[in-house]
């Protein structure tokens, strides 16, 4: 811009006093508009730079203490009314595995399905107490909730005993909450 320009607008004028409030003084739609256009970055910045974790589920992780899984081991999810749902099918050699949790309900039931290698099968039922709390992220992003795990029991028939490591359930997909204690009838 041109430099007399600039300083007669930001000079003082006859009685010493500034010139660029006389230039502010009059409407107040003028005052608004001065505002408008020197805030306008501000209101056209996105808040949707989130990345929301379309890969990261929520999901519990149980290890197998002691020996890997030489057994079958097929996991359902029990569903009152409804049919029960695979969610791990014929898995073998593994030390752990990881398993999506209700959104709805205090509980879930899981059926443990041991099948050893002449086809006899033993069935193991765990029940994992829990609360469930929404988390939100964005308006951009899928609802998801994350869990406190309050207990879990096992029928015993083959997991032995279950552990609760960790009770808290969000998208850390490392943290192990489960340590199941199996034995070999």
């Amino acid at each position: 811009m041109n430099q007399q320009f600039i300083k007669q607008i930001t000079g003082t004028n006859k009685d010493g006093k500034s010139r660029i409030f006389p230039l502010l003084k009059g409407s107040g739609v003028q005052l608004l508009l001065l505002f408008a256009v020197l805030l306008s970055p501000f209101f056209f910045t996105s808040c949707s730079d989130i990345d929301c974790p379309v890969t990261n589920g929520v999901s519990a992780k149980y290890v197998l203490k002691g020996d890997s899984l030489h057994d079958t081991l097929t996991i359902s999810a029990i569903r009152d009314g409804l049919t029960d749902t695979v969610l791990v099918n014929r898995l073998v050699g593994s030390k752990s595995f990881q398993l999506p949790m209700s959104y709805a309900g205090a509980s879930d039931k899981l059926r443990f399905v041991f099948t050893d290698t002449l086809g006899h099968t033993t069935v193991d039922t765990l029940t994992i107490a829990k609360t469930s709390v929404s988390h939100f992220e964005s308006v951009d992003c899928q609802p998801v909730f994350f869990h406190t795990i309050t207990g879990a029991t096992t029928t015993g028939r083959i997991v032995n005993r279950i552990e609760i490591n960790n009770p808290n359930v969000d998208y850390d997909g490392s943290k192990e909450n489960f340590h199941l204690y199996i034995s070999r009838h």
